[in-house]
């Protein structure tokens, strides 16, 4: 804090050379960057004029029981940590205790407010956060995101971000020259138990000592003036970031007052020793020169003056009202106030601007092949390897392959790829010629265009197919009408799709849309299912209806219809096999559209020969085509097709135009805003039920306690002030006006990154379990999803304080695998990988705790569960049918209306 008259002396008192020799220190990342008082260079610790404390430097502590002479006081001394006696003069000087010393953003903060500069410092951090976040929205909501902070200095800055978005951030490279900042880096990620986040690295972002693509941002905070050669910069930063990945930094740069001379400029340079000032325009035009696209400055020079006119303000308090004893230099205070008003002047006179350039990487794509339609790339920031017009170096490897069906991709190709390559896309519906086992072990993701169109496109014409093979239609193609007239009885031996059983192997895209599509014309039609036991899904077949049929042999002997719809691999190659087919019903078919290795060709010519099946229609054949004396051909209960069910020009367009989407999706261009948007509409709408829940069932305090869902860089949370059975989904915010709320629901996401959503109340039940010695006790079959999933927390007062995050993720991390959290005389906190898990499992904790109060009430000598059978009711109690919401959220949803 600053000096006061009224207060008592501070216990070290700094006391600096007239010549300002802790300047040597400073850094880019303090408060000027630049030389303070006209008359010695600043060094950077970056800077090659960077060298190791001397005497003839440094600074000393002299605390208040030392006797020192009016001499002695000027005269420097060797001290080991330097950039501690800086930190240590801001916040004398400033009044922060922060180790935020860049410049701020000052957007609704007010300067007269103690610790002020510091907020403003992180502020600042968090806005250029938040931008990097905003040009990387498919990065929003990972948990693996990676960074590279240049010039880190002290780390502050990572360390903050960190903590702030532990559930996002996995990992952080602070690069800084400067040993003793770097030493200060490491100690602080220690103490805050980040080491395994950030990693700190002493060397120059002009040689980067890592490999290209590694981190999806690189960032840096006010670093970058007293670089040698800024393109050389601007390069390494482009060479170690990821394809589409972002670089964000602030700086002092060059003004550009066509006023000021060219004398006038070169000399400021100089006197600072800056190499290569350039100003904004300069500076986007070289990062464009290195690889950069999307190059944009934001003017913040008017943040820049505030902090100046503050620094002023708090320097002149000082020298007014400060201590002026024999540990208190006023020559330097007095330097140091002339040399702001300076610095103040030369921002009005537009000498130098500060402020924020952002910037992408582009992503490199090659087509391998000849796409059926035209390929035409709209977006800039995605380059053809193979166009020439798009000024791509020679040599350039590809981010990106495109290839079809007829590309074979196998392990030999798939290791061929250029170590650029991360993700293939595939023009076609099927994946078999693709080896996706080799993709996975390099690292490449595969993606297929077309998907809806095919889709859509399959599921219609297998409904046709059903249709008509239900009726026998295609064995009356060229059938008379009856010469003696039609009557009721003639030609009748058809079925029609709602009294048939349809059985469908998979349960893909294809296979649920084809369902759905029956439903809409049959709701009532029997429609069965198989996958593998591990695959099943309950809320499918809650809502289509579905039957589940664990065995392929029983399965085919329900069906009038069987329809393999599933994936071509080892273990689905002749599924359809002797055996399978001599389960099907004599009167029973077979449609396939999937793939004709599925089928057993051989087996299937069998059984329509000996009649065993009524018929067989094929989209798809194996071998394919089939020779032209194959058998097949001649069965009149047989009816092939030319692989003829994407055949349109619909999906040719779509196979080609959606490879952009997809890249850009991938990427985060810009179309994954649409997916952004969508996903954030379902989440308002599960927390706007889960709060009108919580009223409906007696759960809520009036307008107190909250609930969240992370979504992007944050969460989603309760707005307050609002009746929770009045919330509409459009109520909730991304910032609490509670700051409980904040720092309850922020420590839990920290602690916890597969945590989604979070529940925090103080419902009467709960509550009272909370004030009990003992705690909760798992005494019931509901109390099951609680068993070993509880951790404590001890009450610490009101959470109102930021310190407290720590200790609240420690509890959480302390139980292995918790769903709740209960807080001593104070309530619970549940939470889960979805709003629904978290609601309902606070639904039930809360009647788990109603009974365990009546039990104690019974005054009755209490039983326990035996361990074992609550173990494996613990784990039951997670099994797909029976998780949290799984089966009660849909119905939960029909109770509550936003009419």
């Amino acid at each position: 804090m600053p000096p006061n008259p009224n207060s008592k002396p501070a216990e070290d008192v700094i006391c600096i050379a007239d010549q300002f020799h802790f300047s040597s220190f400073f850094s880019s990342t303090n408060l000027a960057g630049l030389d303070i008082d006209d008359d010695e260079s600043v060094n950077t610790p970056n800077s090659p004029y960077n060298h190791r404390p001397s005497r003839s430097d440094s600074v000393s502590i002299i605390g208040p029981e030392e006797q020192v002479s009016g001499d002695a006081r000027l005269k420097p001394h060797t001290i080991a940590n330097p950039d501690r006696v800086k930190l240590k003069f801001y916040s004398n000087v400033l009044g922060d205790n922060s180790t935020f010393i860049h410049y701020g953003k000052w957007d609704g903060l007010d300067q007269d407010q103690p610790g002020a500069y510091g907020r403003a410092s992180e502020a600042m951090t968090d806005y250029m956060y938040n931008l990097s976040m905003s040009l990387l929205p498919h990065r929003m909501d990972s948990n693996d995101f990676s960074y590279i902070d240049l010039g880190s200095g002290t780390g502050a800055s990572a360390i903050h971000l960190v903590q702030k978005h532990s559930a996002t951030i996995s990992k952080v490279t602070c690069l800084n020259l400067c040993k003793e900042q770097n030493d200060m880096a490491i100690d602080s990620a220690s103490e805050m138990d980040m080491s395994d986040r950030i990693d700190v690295v002493e060397a120059s972002f002009e040689e980067i000592p890592f490999e290209e693509n590694q981190y999806d941002l690189a960032f840096s905070q006010d670093a970058f003036i007293h670089a040698l050669t800024k393109k050389k910069v601007y390069a390494e930063a482009y060479r170690v970031t990821k394809p589409g990945g972002a670089f964000v930094f602030c700086d002092l740069m060059c003004g550009d007052n066509p006023d000021l001379t060219v004398q006038e400029l070169a000399q400021f340079a100089e006197r600072n020793r800056i190499n290569d000032w350039l100003n904004p325009s300069q500076i986007i035009k070289t990062c464009e020169e290195v690889g950069f696209k999307d190059v944009k400055f934001i003017n913040l020079t008017t943040d820049l003056r505030i902090s100046f006119q503050l620094m002023l303000k708090k320097v002149t308090f000082v020298l007014e009202h400060g201590d002026s004893g024999p540990n208190v230099n006023r020559v330097l205070l007095m330097n140091y106030r002339d040399s702001i008003c300076r610095r103040i002047t030369q921002i009005e006179r537009g000498v130098f601007k500060w402020g924020l350039i952002h910037a992408r990487k582009p992503v490199f794509m090659e087509l391998t092949v000849k796409t059926p339609v035209p390929f035409v790339k709209t977006n800039h920031l995605i380059l053809d390897v193979n166009k020439p017009s798009q000024k791509v170096e020679e040599g350039q490897e590809p981010n990106v392959v495109v290839v079809d069906i007829l590309k074979k991709m196998q392990k030999e190709q798939i290791d061929a790829l250029p170590r650029t390559v991360e993700l293939l896309i595939t023009m076609s519906a099927g994946l078999d010629h693709i080896d996706l086992d080799a993709c996975k072990a390099k690292g490449i993701i595969v993606k297929q265009s077309g998907r809806d169109a095919i889709t859509n496109h399959v599921i219609q014409y297998t409904l046709c197919f059903i249709t008509l093979g239900l009726r026998d239609a295609f064995n009356q193609l060229g059938v008379a009408f009856p010469s003696k007239g039609w009557n009721l009885n003639w030609n009748c031996e058809g079925k029609s799709l709602t009294s048939c059983t349809i059985a469908i192997v998979g349960l893909g895209l294809i296979a649920k849309g084809l369902i759905a599509e029956i439903r809409k014309l049959a709701p009532d039609t029997r429609i069965i299912y198989t996958v593998p036991k591990h695959r099943r899904d309950f809320d499918v077949e809650s809502k289509l209806k579905l039957e589940y049929v664990e065995k392929l042999t029983d399965l085919a002997s329900q069906a009038d219809v069987l329809l393999p719809l599933c994936s071509l691999n080892k273990s689905t190659e002749h599924l359809i096999d002797k055996e399978i087919l001599g389960c099907l019903r004599p009167e029973a078919g077979i449609i396939n559209v999937s793939r004709g290795k599925v089928v057993d060709t051989d087996a299937l010519t069998e059984a329509l020969e000996n009649k065993s099946i009524r018929y067989a229609i094929l989209d798809c054949t194996y071998p394919e085509p089939l020779p032209a004396d194959h058998p097949l051909w001649k069965k009149d209960n047989c009816f092939i097709f030319p692989h003829y069910a994407t055949n349109t020009m619909d999906v040719r367009e779509k196979l080609v135009t959606d490879i952009q989407p997809i890249i850009e999706d991938h990427y985060g261009l810009g179309h994954s805003d649409a997916r952004q948007k969508a996903e954030e509409k379902i989440l308002r709408y599960d927390l706007a039920v889960a709060h009108r829940l919580t009223a409906k069932y007696g759960m809520d305090m009036l307008v107190w306690n909250h609930i969240s869902a992370r979504h992007r860089s944050g969460c989603l949370i309760t707005p307050g002030r609002k009746m929770w059975g009045t919330i509409n989904p459009e109520d909730l915010v991304f910032s609490s006006s509670n700051v409980t709320a904040d720092i309850i629901h922020e420590a839990i996401y920290s602690a916890r990154p597969d945590v989604k959503a979070v529940i925090h109340l103080h419902t009467p039940a709960a509550t009272a379990v909370s004030c009990l010695e003992e705690g909760f006790q798992t005494i019931t079959q509901d109390s099951a999803y609680f068993y070993g999933k509880v951790a404590t927390y001890e009450w610490d007062g009101v959470s109102d304080d930021a310190s407290e995050k720590p200790a609240l993720a420690k509890a959480v991390k302390s139980v292995k695998g918790c769903n709740t959290l209960l807080m001593y005389n104070h309530g619970f906190a549940c939470f889960g990988s979805s709003v629904k898990e978290a609601w309902v499992l606070a639904y039930y904790f809360e009647r788990c705790c109603e009974t365990q109060l009546r039990v104690m009430q019974s005054g009755g000598k209490l039983r326990r569960p035996n361990k074992i059978v609550m173990e494996k009711a613990a784990e039951a109690s997670y099994l797909p049918e029976f998780a949290p919401g799984a089966q009660e959220w849909e119905a939960l949803c029909g109770e509550v209306s936003f009419d």
